[in-house]
């Protein structure tokens, strides 16, 4: 498959670099064969998220890279048996680091959604997927993602879109691409 700029091929970031080189490569075949099974799956390297279209799905590659470490050498034998069995249970399952997503919202949510949180760090936003992400700042970067569905039907009873947001990063209804560290726990919207 010709690279279309949904698999990251730069080996810099830190849930890369948690695997082996030749355990990364396996892991990006695996997922390649994933995608063209019928998987639909961007990787967004920068934010160490993977995104899933059908179900809608959002997965932090560091929870799938290091359940893929963990399966050694089966994994590096069969990547695509390997990553089909890891998905399965990631998209089946709520979890830490895998946020299940509502799916479409209006290109107004996601604008409003980006006024109140594209002041933290690099932002990613995907409206027909209903999902948005955003790199934390603090001493350990890491990425929040929010659900837009979740997002919108807030909005909707009428709250301000910095309160919904921000509601949602208190109550623990977004998911993060590792767990929160300092700062990150106390996460504020200005």
């Amino acid at each position: 498959m010709p690279d279309d700029g949904r698999f990251p091929v730069e080996r810099k970031w830190a849930w890369q670099l948690q695997l082996t080189a030749q355990a990364e490569a396996a892991l990006m075949a695996g997922l390649r064969a994933y995608d063209e099974a019928g998987g639909r799956l961007t990787v967004h390297g920068e934010h160490g998220v993977l995104t899933l279209s059908g179900p809608p799905r959002a997965i932090s590659l560091y929870v799938l890279a290091a359940r893929f470490a963990a399966l050694s050498h089966n994994a590096l034998r069969d990547p695509a048996g390997a990553v089909a069995g890891l998905m399965k249970v990631l998209v089946e399952v709520g979890q830490p680091g895998v946020l299940h997503l509502s799916g479409p919202v209006g290109a107004e949510v996601l604008a409003a959604v980006r006024e109140v949180t594209g002041e933290l760090g690099s932002w990613y936003g995907d409206a027909a997927l209903g999902y948005v992400s955003v790199v934390a700042p603090g001493d350990d970067e890491n990425t929040l993602m929010i659900d837009l569905g979740k997002v919108a039907d807030r909005h909707r009873a009428g709250d301000p879109m910095r309160e919904v947001v921000q509601r949602l990063i208190d109550d623990g209804e977004v998911a993060w691409a590792r767990p929160p560290v300092g700062e990150q726990r106390r996460l504020v919207l200005r």
